[in-house]
């Protein structure tokens, strides 16, 4: 996302008093009322802007892996930008396959042809200001501004676009573990389904912000 002029903001009960934080405008995209951009930014670019967030020691933001082709929605391409679907001790082609489904189904649903798996599932997001801004912070061991983290509820880290040349969004799809649904995983379909909802946002299956 695009930031606005930062707001300084003195550290609180969030942090130590001796960092400041930083925050910047999301701008949230609704597929049901908002019109959808027909250009975007690259993914080379997108991954370079990623790589200037992390440490120099940092593993490089790269396709990791290419996902499943799928005869329900061939027209899709997904790709793994870092190595959660590869940690086989860790997680099971069972999630990996999973993920990939819903994905794939969400990306279909939005009209998108391209999507890229920022981080499969997992339970912290970003926390947010009372006016919807990312707080962020300068993290002095690495020299970098990140994101404060909270704990959440188990959803997955996405970038969808028309191709790789064009990625528009960036959001979180919510998954619900079930054991009647395809790889014990389904993406949330009601909001009773949500345990962790952070202060401005919305109990929903699914959100998206703009990228560029």
């Amino acid at each position: 996302m695009r930031p606005a002029a930062p707001v300084r903001v003195q550290g609180t009960s969030c942090g130590p008093c001796d960092r400041t934080w930083w925050s910047w405008e999301p701008r949230p995209w609704d597929p049901e009322v908002d019109e959808c951009p027909q250009r975007g930014i690259s993914m080379s670019n997108l991954f370079a802007k990623l790589q200037k967030r992390r440490s120099k020691k940092a593993a490089k933001v790269q396709i990791t892996k290419e996902g499943e082709f799928s005869p329900d929605h061939p027209e899709i391409r997904i790709v793994w930008a870092e190595n959660w679907a590869q940690r086989s001790s860790e997680v099971s082609m069972s999630r990996v396959q999973g993920t990939e489904k819903i994905v794939r189904e969400e990306c279909a649903r939005l009209g998108f042809y391209f999507a890229i798996i920022r981080a499969g599932v997992h339970s912290e997001t970003n926390q947010y200001a009372p006016n919807g801004t990312v707080l962020t912070y300068y993290n002095e061991k690495t020299g970098r501004t990140e994101n404060l983290m909270a704990k959440d509820d188990p959803h997955i880290t996405v970038y969808f676009g028309h191709d790789e040349h064009n990625i528009i969004v960036q959001g979180h799809i919510y998954i619900k573990w079930d054991t009647k649904a395809s790889f014990d995983m389904r993406i949330v379909q009601d909001c009773r389904d949500r345990t962790i909802v952070q202060p401005g946002r919305k109990a929903c299956a699914s959100e998206y912000w703009l990228v560029y």
